[in-house]
């Protein structure tokens, strides 16, 4: 891999892990127009790394909340200050994230070799990327919801971060469609959908990770590593901001068009041209 390919995968993997576009739909297309065909998952982890740091940085102020409330129920046992509602609150809102996070779990260690078939085949991610653009349509639906996370809410946006487990559904896409459709308001949607990609995120980095044990790597691919770490990140946080700015404005849905181009364009050339 040269430098300028981890730039564009970089690049790619950044923008479209947080804009409702899907990355991994991105990076099966991409390599294929690249025509990189070597296998191996190791600029995947790196990559994905990277968008991992890009989430703690840009809510490193939820973390510390998050984890502080985790704090208070180990110091504590389960007994926790009235007093301080803010831990109370945190300590729900992880159950809420373990929640979600539930069906993303069963998916992978359930259907992990299909899974990874389905990452070989660029023409399914085009189609689902069409799916990706109907789902983002159905977010416009949603757009006057008003209420708060519940466990029930947690729950259908776990299921669909699992959906999006395929390449061509993007997880931030239908996670924030859901949750306005199901009664989330779109701010609050945006912003569990990015906590609850954490341990998703870190979850398939770990795994990717164990699959790399023994593995050796070549000194000509530590450069394309470090700067697709770095771009990824980068551009992650990038992303996010661009992403939390259009769903304040309610305007998730202008994402969809760019999803129907694509995918349209895509299988035109791997099924027609």
């Amino acid at each position: 891999m040269s430098i300028l390919q981890a730039i564009i995968l970089g690049l790619v993997q950044g923008l479209t892990e947080f804009l409702p576009v899907s990355s991994s739909g991105h990076l099966t297309l991409g390599k294929a127009v690249l025509g990189i065909t070597e296998q191996g998952i190791l600029f995947e982890v790196v990559v994905h790394l990277g968008t991992l740091f890009a989430v703690l940085s840009a809510f490193r102020q939820d973390v510390i909340w998050l984890l502080n409330g985790l704090l208070s129920l180990l110091q504590r046992g389960k007994q926790f200050s009235e007093a301080d509602p803010s831990k109370e609150e945190a300590l729900r809102y992880v159950a809420f994230i373990i929640w979600a996070t539930i069906p993303a779990v069963a998916v992978g260690l359930f259907f992990k070799d299909r899974i990874e078939q389905a990452f070989s085949d660029p023409l399914l991610a085009a189609y689902l990327l069409l799916v990706t653009g109907v789902i983002l349509l159905l977010s416009r639906f949603g757009l006057r919801s008003k209420g708060e996370m519940n466990f029930k809410r947690s729950l259908i946006m776990g299921v669909s971060q699992a959906f999006a487990i395929l390449p061509g559904i993007s997880r931030s896409g239908s996670t924030i469609s859901m949750g306005m459709l199901f009664g989330v308001n779109r701010t609050e949607a945006a912003r569990f959908s990015f906590l609850m990609a954490l341990p998703a995120i870190g979850g398939a980095f770990v795994l990717q990770l164990k699959d790399l044990s023994g593995t050796p790597m070549a000194s000509e691919m530590i450069a394309p590593l470090v700067v697709g770490f770095i771009v990824s990140y980068v551009s992650g946080l990038f992303a996010i901001k661009v992403l939390m700015s259009v769903v304040k404005k309610g305007r998730f849905d202008y994402f969809a068009w760019y999803c129907f181009a694509v995918g349209i364009i895509g299988i035109y050339f791997l099924q027609f041209a």
